[in-house]
C-alpha cells in the first residue's frame, strides 16, 4: 500500500478525478501496448519455427537470421516483463485513491464539510472560514482533524469494502434522518479521537 503524508493526501483530493482519470488511461495505454508485444512475440516465435525448418542456404544466412529473431523474441519478453510491472504499479495507485476517497466520504460531517469547501471545491480558505461561523483556531483545528482523521483511516487495516460499507451505511442515514437534523454521530472505527492541529495553512 501507498504510503501517503497528510501533503499527498490534499495534493489527491484538490485533483481526485484529474488523477483518476489519468491513471485509469495510462493502465488502457499500458494493457494496449501489452497486448501488442504479446502478439509480436507469438508472431516471432512462429517465424523462429519457420526458420529453423528451412533448408540451409549457402553461407551462414540462416543462423544470422536466426539470432536476430531470438533477439528481438528476448527483447519483447522483457517488454512485456516490464510493462506488466507498470500495470501492476498503476493498478495499485487505482487502489490507493479510491481508499482515499472513501476515507474522506466517511468523515464526521463538520469535517467533510469543510474539507470538501476547501479542497474539493477550492473555495477561498477566508471565505469558509467566515461563513462557518468558528473562530479561526477552531475551523483550522476542524480541517486538520479531518485530514489526520483520513489518514489514521488510510493508514488503518480497515479493508477498503468494509469503508465502503460505512461510507454507504452513512449515506443510508442522511437519505432517512429529518431534514433540519444537521448532527450525525462520528464514525471512530475505534481510532483515538485527538487530533494535532498540526500545520494550520490548508
Amino acid at each position: 500500500m501507498y504510503e501517503l503524508e497528510i501533503s499527498d493526501i490534499k495534493k489527491i483530493l484538490m485533483d481526485y478525478d484529474t488523477i483518476k482519470e489519468q491513471t485509469k488511461q495510462q493502465i488502457i495505454d499500458l494493457y494496449n501496448d501489452l497486448f501488442d508485444t504479446d502478439t509480436l512475440i507469438r508472431v516471432i516465435s512462429t517465424k523462429s519455427i519457420q526458420i529453423d525448418r528451412m533448408p540451409k542456404p549457402p553461407g551462414s544466412s540462416k543462423k544470422d537470421l536466426s539470432d536476430i529473431v531470438l533477439r528481438h523474441e528476448k527483447q519483447l519478453k522483457k517488454w512485456y516483463r516490464e510493462i506488466s510491472y507498470e500495470i501492476d504499479l498503476l493498478l495499485a495507485k487505482e487502489e490507493m485513491l479510491r481508499r482515499v476517497w472513501l476515507c474522506y466520504r466517511i468523515l464526521p460531517d463538520n469535517e467533510y464539510q469543510v474539507i470538501t469547501k476547501v479542497y474539493i471545491n477550492k473555495q477561498m480558505c477566508k471565505q469558509v472560514e467566515l461563513e462557518s461561523g468558528k473562530t479561526k483556531t477552531t475551523f483550522f483545528r476542524t480541517i486538520n482533524r479531518g485530514l489526520t482523521d483520513i489518514k489514521r483511516m488510510y493508514d488503518s487495516d480497515l479493508s477498503n469494502d468494509f469503508l465502503l460499507k460505512q461510507f454507504l451505511s452513512k449515506q443510508k442515514k442522511k437519505k432517512t434522518a429529518p431534514k433540519k437534523q444537521e448532527s450525525y454521530e462520528q464514525l471512530s472505527f475505534g481510532l483515538d479521537d485527538s487530533a494535532n492541529c498540526g500545520d494550520k495553512t490548508p
